[in-house]
């Protein structure tokens, strides 16, 4: 279980604009394997045609490409669903008076279109039921439907959440392996995702100060915990808009509109707890590690990255000045270059300090910062950047 406490600073995503322009965001989605941000928008379509338009968002929050899918619904529920064969979309299908009451699953075409109630694509876990989302619980692989059994708004709302393999979803086949209801809750639903053994919703009105993140246990369906949202504060039209699992925590959306422009900003939950030591690869060819204990590894401890290295030239030359050792993955790159100090073997430094810098870029490039022509092994057991 995450905590819920106060969103990491700096944010994921500040003021990206959207493909769309005719309303804001209504669900966010990390794909972590591309490093993209899904985002739908309703496209204020009439009737029940409902068309939405999926924004492909990179790091950075740059317009990468888009889709539009008719016949969705109001775009409150978008997951990513990634195979061998390509990226499904799953998302609202079949709306009455706007909403969903089915899902779709349909293939990702950048610039592309699509007919959400198309026959070939609708999966339908529950008939009979209204205003339905979907999102996807990675660290389960796990499809989580949910759905009202009243067609009202969501803070009358009754109904439930039911969780499905999501290998089998995908063929249309829905075997539930947990479920849950939920009752009248009285607030106003942006979003909801499942992490491991707890469920999460996102709660709030635009321009009022009620934006809150609770924590729901699947078993008993008990609220555990419910956290205020106070990140980015005095936007203009500032709403809550999308939640969804970030690599081991938590992102969430918060829509505005300054100058009538369609923004979407992004934070994120604290990591949770202290992770294993992961090796970052680098040229075997060039460098070698004093032993197997001294490769270069990362680890993460809440949001501070641990980073542990020791290394010599495989052959026997000087360090260069600013040579890169290796590079770290996206997830624990600084957003700034960060200087560290590290150490040297002695008998490259005789009669002088065995201190040596290193900087960490934020393109992940770790390198060494030394005049004197260093030859031996160079190392740093460093905790530093919030990542």
């Amino acid at each position: 279980m995450i905590k819920l406490a106060s969103a990491v600073t700096p944010p994921l995503l500040v003021g990206a604009t959207l493909a769309s322009s005719v309303s804001v965001a209504q669900s966010v989605f990390w794909e972590t394997v591309d490093q993209l941000w899904y985002v739908c928008q309703p496209d204020g379509t009439p009737e029940d045609m409902d068309r939405v338009t999926v924004t492909r968002l990179s790091v950075d929050g740059a317009i990468v490409d888009k889709m539009y899918i008719g016949r969705s619904g109001h775009g409150t529920g978008l997951c990513v669903e990634r195979t061998a064969a390509g990226i499904h979309l799953w998302t609202g299908a079949v709306p009455n008076g706007g909403w969903a009451t089915a899902l779709a699953r349909v293939p990702y075409v950048p610039n592309g279109t699509a007919d959400a109630s198309d026959a070939a694509v609708v999966r339908t876990p529950r008939t009979g039921v209204f205003r339905v989302s979907a999102s996807i619980d990675p660290t389960r692989n796990q499809l989580v439907f949910r759905w009202q059994s009243n067609n009202v708004a969501s803070p009358t709302a009754v109904g439930g959440v039911d969780a499905y393999d999501l290998g089998l979803a995908a063929t249309g086949m829905f075997q539930r392996v947990r479920s849950t209801t939920f009752e009248a809750s009285g607030k106003t639903l942006q979003g909801f995702t499942s992490l491991g053994d707890q469920l999460y919703h996102l709660y709030g009105d635009q321009n009022v100060d009620n934006f809150e993140v609770t924590c729901t246990d699947w078993a008993s369906g008990t609220v555990l915990q419910s956290r205020s949202i106070t990140a980015f504060p005095g936007i203009a039209n500032r709403e809550p808009e999308g939640i969804c699992v970030y690599e081991d925590t938590l992102a969430f959306g918060i829509a505005g509109k300054p100058n009538g422009v369609r923004q979407l900003n992004v934070a994120r939950f604290p990591h949770p707890g202290t992770n294993p030591w992961v090796e970052v690869p680098y040229d075997t060819a060039l460098y070698t590690p004093n032993s197997a204990n001294y490769v270069p590894q990362y680890r993460i401890a809440g949001d501070q990255v641990h980073l542990h290295f020791s290394m010599s030239k495989a052959d026997a030359t000087a360090w260069a000045q600013g040579e890169v050792l290796f590079t770290l993955p996206p997830r624990v790159r600084p957003n700034r270059t960060q200087r560290l100090l590290g150490v040297v073997t002695g008998g490259a430094v005789t009669g002088d300090t065995m201190a040596v810098r290193f900087e960490v870029a934020a393109d992940g490039k770790v390198t060494i910062w030394d005049e004197r022509t260093l030859v031996g092994w160079v190392g740093a057991d460093v905790s530093f950047w919030v990542c």
